[in-house]
Formats: C-alpha cells, structure tokens, sequence
C-alpha cells in the first residue's frame, strides 16, 4: 500500500512527526511538502530536529492570498497523486495545504483521512474554521482528538462509522522530543518560573491595530515580568514597518527550533499565544496558557480550566495577566487540573489505516 502524507507549515510537521516516522516503518509513503512554510526558521530546522528524512515532493508554492496559494497547490498536488496513485492521503490540522490536499485526493477519488478532525472555533470569519469544516465533510476518515471535537462531527451529520476517537498526535510529538532533545536552550538571562512566553501569528493579530494593541499591553505587563517573545516572520515585519514601540524587557528574537521553543516553554511562568498548536502544547507540557482570541478550537482545555481565553482587547489582557501575577495560587490551581489527555494516537492512526485499506 502506499500513503501520500501532505503538509505545508510549521505546525503540521510537527504534529504528524512521530506519525511519519511509523507510517515509514510500515507502508511505502510519499512525502509532499506544499512549501506553505518555506524559511529555515519556519521550516527545515523542524525536519533536522526532529530527524525526519526530506520530503519526496516539495513544490514550492510560497505566500499568496489565499485563493493564489491554494489554486497553485491544487494543481501541483493533483499531477502528484495522478503520477503516483496513493491509495490514501492523509492530512493534518487547517491550512491551505490541508485543504488542497484533502479536495485534489476528493476530486480524484482517493480516500481521505484527516488528522485532527472535528475542532471548532464556530468562528467562520477564521480561514482556519472554513478549512477545517471543508476537510472534514470530504474526508473518508477522521481522526478527532477529543470528545468535544468527536461531538462537533457527529453533529454536523458526518457518518459515526468514518469517526475515530484516537487522540493528540501533539502529545506524542512533545514526549518524542524528550528523547532526541537535551536541555540545552539559548541564554537569554532568564530565570526559570519567572518569564511569559509570548508568540503572536494569526491574521486577526498582525494587522497593525490588531497587533499593537496587544503589544502596548504586553509592555506594561514587561514592567513586571520579563518576556520573551520569538516573532513570527509576518509579525516581525509588522512591527518593523510600524516601527512599533517594544519595552525593555520584551526580548524579541526571530523564529526558534522546535528543541528551544519546547524547552523554553516548559521553563516559563505562563505562555501568552493565539497559537492552536502551543495551545496543546501547554496541556501536555503542563504550562498555563493564556489564549490572545476570543475564540478558540480547544475549548477542552478552557473548559477544564488548563488554559485561560483572555481575548484582545488590551485593558483585559493586563488585567487578566496581573490578576494571576499578584495570585500565584491561581496558576498553581491551573497546573493541578489533570489534563486527562490521550497518547499514542499516532499508532491507533496506523492500526486504524492497516485494516481499513487494502
């Protein structure tokens, strides 16, 4: 049998990371990099890290509006698949490459499975939310992280049969990473417990008002406690043109490795993202996580009470960001909630796919 698996971005190489290297073990798989994410700092440094061997296709789509970039990944992923004749793709989260992927493997009539099926934000002005609702209707096996995500499907009318609880592949990926990784981090004269990390990428967040709202509280939270504060590229520029005012204790550094972002996570006081990835990341890691959306696809952790929906308004971020600074108990309340998350869904994804395809 041979699997086509489709990725494009930091994030969903990271997730189906320790997937591929067991998919490799058993099936012939074709690796097909849409080239979403093309730096090294958001891209090759993730494979050489989590020593994954390089893709088969790389098609090198790069930035666009999203109608550009996802046309251009049809096309290209299509010629693939013909030339190839998989007889499964497999896709990840909710970027263009997942969509492209997902309908090119539809139109063609090769079955689907989408990892990380069934999260909602039931926010449609998101991109994200329009990808993840579009993959999930076309796609012939879903693979939900969790009971909420598992109900979202089951109440869209989507078949039972095609649904399967499996878990997080993030959880495998953070346990993964403390096999290949030492403690080694980049000094940054940070006390460990005694720094915010912070990251800011989505759309809503880098348009300059959007961002320097944000940012203006973020300041006054750095007069009390150092941040930290990796840039995504397109946020980075954001501020440069802006010329957007950074306080002195905002440690701004360009994009990091897999390797030195988790081990910084795990060593911060809280984390500040509107990231749906470092969102999980810090259920698995045990990290209080302090959400910059007013909506978010992982509302189990909210729901629990692991991670905080603190919004993007500015007064309501310092607020809420000092009330648990001034309350060590309430983080300490946030850390003992167990997080009750399932492991070893990358190898229920397998079993799953041996008896299923043929």
């Amino acid at each position: 049998m041979k699997i086509a698996t489709i990725f494009g971005t930091r994030p969903e190489i990271i997730k189906l990371s320790t997937l591929i290297t067991l998919l490799d073990k058993d099936f012939k798989q074709i690796l097909i990099h849409t080239g979403q994410h093309y730096s090294y700092e958001m891209d090759r440094i993730f494979f050489e890290e989590l020593k994954l061997r390089d893709c088969d296709y790389t098609l090198n789509i790069g930035s666009g509006s999203h109608a550009k970039q996802t046309g251009k990944m049809l096309m290209k992923i299509e010629k693939v698949l013909l030339d190839e004749k998989p007889s499964i793709v497999i896709v990840q989260g909710d970027t263009n490459s997942t969509l492209a992927g997902a309908l090119a493997a539809s139109k063609l009539q090769i079955p689907v499975a989408h990892v990380e099926a069934g999260c909602r934000s039931f926010d449609r002005t998101m991109p994200e939310e329009i990808n993840r609702i579009m993959v999930d209707h076309i796609s012939d096996f879903l693979f939900a992280p969790d009971e909420n995500a598992f109900k979202n499907l089951i109440n869209e009318g989507i078949t039972p049969g095609k649904i399967y609880l499996v878990g997080n592949t993030s959880v495998d990926a953070c346990l993964r990473t403390k096999d290949l990784f030492n403690n080694e981090t980049p000094d940054y004269s940070l006390e460990k417990g005694n720094y915010i990390l912070l990251t800011l990428h989505r759309q809503e967040n880098t348009s300059y008002g959007g961002l320097k709202g944000i940012l203006d509280a973020i300041n006054i939270i750095s007069d009390k406690i150092k941040v930290l504060f990796p840039a995504h590229l397109r946020t980075r520029k954001v501020i440069e043109d802006h010329q957007m005012e950074i306080g002195k204790n905002v440690i701004l550094t360009d994009p990091m490795g897999y390797k030195d972002f988790i081990e910084l996570l795990a060593s911060s006081k809280f984390v500040m993202t509107d990231s749906g990835g470092i969102q999980e990341e810090c259920a698995v890691l045990n990290v209080p996580c302090l959400i910059l959306r007013d909506n978010t696809e992982w509302m189990v952790y909210v729901e629990m009470g692991k991670n905080l929906l603190l919004g993007t308004n500015q007064e309501k971020i310092v607020e809420g960001v000092m009330d648990l600074l001034d309350n060590d108990q309430k983080l300490v309340e946030m850390i003992e909630i167990p997080s009750n998350i399932m492991g070893n869904a990358s190898e229920y994804i397998v079993s799953i796919i041996k008896n299923n395809i043929k």
